[in-house]
């Protein structure tokens, strides 16, 4: 009786020990499901951080260009009144040609220098967009692939396990039954 208590004591410890096998097993996929999901949120979030920053410069280049062009407004004003108070109209016409030409220079500056870079960070930022939309649609199809193969995985590993007790009393059966023949 006490040997057939402790065979009854060893085939629990050997069924939880395959029960803990799977169950770790499980929880191995689950934590790797769980760190693609943390990877993924971390990948949505840089995205949405490189975003802002390319908002954020291009606001910046926006207001540097809106402010210089507010002070030579400010400064020409500044400028032709003097001149008009000190010389008078005629050097305030001929001041007021030199500001065009120079208006012309600057303007063919901006679009040789700034244009590029504005477009340029235009064409950045839509590749960014697209490279996140198309990121976003590939994490949803693996949360949809994680979704759909989790249950398939936890019904496989439970007919596992059912499939290797069932296995192991056969075995243990047979083992048991071979035995009470040679005693």
């Amino acid at each position: 009786m006490a040997a057939n208590k402790k065979s009854q004591s060893n085939d629990q410890n050997t069924f939880h020990l395959v029960d803990s096998y799977w169950d770790s097993w499980k929880n191995g996929l689950n934590f790797v499901y769980d760190s693609q999901k943390e990877v993924e949120n971390l990948t949505l979030q840089a995205f949405e951080h490189q975003k802002d920053a390319w908002e954020k410069v291009t606001d910046n280049m926006n207001r540097i260009e809106d402010e210089q062009k507010k002070l030579m407004k400010e400064l020409r004003q500044n400028v032709m009144q003097n001149i008009e108070s000190v010389s008078g109209e005629e050097l305030t016409k001929s001041f007021e040609q030199s500001n065009e030409r120079l208006d012309e220079v600057i303007s063919r500056v901006q679009q040789l220098t700034v244009t590029p870079y504005k477009a340029s960070l235009n064409v950045l930022s839509q590749s960014q967009q697209h490279f996140q939309e198309s990121t976003k649609s590939v994490i949803g199809q693996q949360q949809k692939n994680r979704e759909e193969l989790k249950p398939l995985l936890e019904d496989f590993l439970n007919q596992v396990k059912t499939t290797q007790k069932g296995f192991f009393n056969a075995f243990e059966n047979n083992t048991k039954t071979a035995l009470s023949r040679f005693n």
